[in-house]
């Protein structure tokens, strides 16, 4: 079945395929009128079974969600829609990648991340620190280079 997944850059069709995804993994959208310029899909039988969403800031990308249906998980959709989003990036002249996460450390690691400071994401990213401590204490500060 993974033979039959395609993965693309979303366009702005797949807003309803995308939020019906994340709905069904308990996330939302974060803003529609990104969606093709900020979204990967997993398309299985025209019907998108996953996404990623990354946002550019500077030389970083910061990899906001990552979401799979639960009947797709076990077969590596995650780590290739996340592999898509990084070499986008990376084409797109990003240096550096960045990830919040409170639930999947795991996961990120496997693609190359690894613990850093609040700091580091604050300068890279200039996101407020304050934004970023209302994440919650649990939350793993993750980077990685894009070579």
């Amino acid at each position: 079945m993974i033979r039959d997944v395609r993965l693309r850059a979303a366009s702005g069709d797949d807003t309803e395929g995308i939020a019906q995804v994340l709905q069904a993994c308990g996330l939302t959208l974060a803003e529609a009128s990104d969606v093709g310029r900020l979204y990967h899909v997993a398309e299985f039988e025209r019907r998108i079974v996953g996404c990623a969403y990354g946002e550019q800031y500077g030389l970083t990308f910061a990899i906001h969600t990552v979401a799979v249906l639960s009947e797709f998980r076990g077969r590596w959709l995650g780590t290739y829609i996340v592999s898509a989003l990084l070499m986008r990036a990376r084409a797109g002249g990003c240096r550096n990648a960045t990830v919040l996460t409170n639930e999947h450390p795991g996961f990120f690691a496997r693609h190359g991340f690894t613990l850093t400071s609040i700091d580091c994401l604050v300068r890279e990213t200039q996101l407020s620190l304050n934004l970023l401590r209302s994440f919650g204490a649990r939350t793993h500060f993750m980077a990685r280079q894009l070579n």
